[in-house]
């Protein structure tokens, strides 16, 4: 595996790290009562609930991606990636700001489904590499259950 598939590989734990941190940081700020970190509406529901979410979403993707062999990204699992990890910083760039706050909830729906294509991408990915692979290829035809259909044998009548 060359260092560029393990910066791809390790930079779902590290994001998910560091939302989780972020979101833990939200959750203790509001059970002591000093929001003043958390200025704006917007900020206030990125560090509770929607960073939380995509650390969890980001830890469940590398445990998934963990399980192949070997454990690497489609290029198209990167591309999610990289929307994922773009949206995230424009969610946390304009949270800071009350004028904003519309825009955070156009974003927040596509960090949404941009983390929820990105599971179901890597989990069906997952799921694909570590299913057998059958050389049973002599006949494509098949019943609705994966079974071979037979020919039904002649019956010659008797009388």
């Amino acid at each position: 595996m060359t260092a560029g598939e393990r910066m791809w590989l390790w930079s779902q734990p590290l994001v998910a790290a560091i939302a989780g941190a972020a979101g833990v940081a939200a959750w203790y700020l509001q059970l002591t009562g000093d929001v003043s970190a958390l200025p704006t509406l917007q900020a206030l529901i990125t560090g509770s609930f929607v960073l939380p979410g995509l650390a969890l979403s980001l830890t469940i993707n590398h445990v998934a991606v963990m399980l192949r062999r070997p454990p690497m990204l489609t290029v198209g699992e990167k591309l999610l990636l990289i929307v994922e990890f773009a949206l995230v910083v424009a969610i946390i760039a304009i949270s800071s700001s009350p004028d904003l706050l519309f825009l955070g909830y156009l974003l927040w729906p596509l960090l949404i489904a941009a983390a929820a294509t990105a599971f179901a991408t890597m989990v069906s990915t997952t799921i694909r590499s570590r299913r057998p692979v059958s050389d049973d290829h002599d006949d494509d035809r098949g019943d609705a259950h994966g079974g071979s259909i037979t020919e039904p044998e002649s019956v010659s009548p008797t009388r």
